[in-house]
């Protein structure tokens, strides 16, 4: 994309989905020693824990591999001053985008949020939420 503003300033998160949500938290925090962290209602069980100043983040779902929401995906920070260039950059260009970038409240906080495909059809989070639990 010659000439575009596009800013991806690392990971923010990476989502996996599970078929045993206890399962898991007892495995990533009894067993590895995670630490759990506040996770909105995001309408399907999920849970959310930090990895060092990253973050790790599970959605439970009944079958492997899952679509629709919860799916597994990779989330890129995107620096909150540069998101609205970032985004138009992207729909300008064409990006495939999955989900319409959209806005909610976590906690008070304010997160933004976009889903692009990739050509193999892999999930990319865009989200102006930087990896820090802070």
């Amino acid at each position: 994309m010659p000439g575009a503003e596009v800013t991806i300033a690392g990971y923010a998160h990476v989502a996996l989905v599970v078929d045993d949500l206890d399962a898991a938290r007892r495995f990533w925090i009894d067993t590895l020693g995670l630490a759990e962290l506040p996770r909105p209602d995001l309408g399907v069980p999920g849970m959310w824990l930090s990895i060092g100043d990253r973050q790790l983040h599970f959605i439970e779902h009944d079958t492997l591999p899952v679509g629709g929401p919860g799916f597994p995906h990779l989330a890129l920070s995107v620096p909150s001053e540069q998101w609205e260039t970032t985004i138009a950059a992207l729909q300008a260009a064409g990006a495939p985008f999955l989900m319409a970038p959209s806005e909610r409240s976590d906690f008070g906080q304010r997160v933004r949020a976009a889903f692009l495909t990739d050509p193999a059809g892999n999930v990319v989070e865009l989200t102006d939420v930087g990896p820090s639990a802070d």
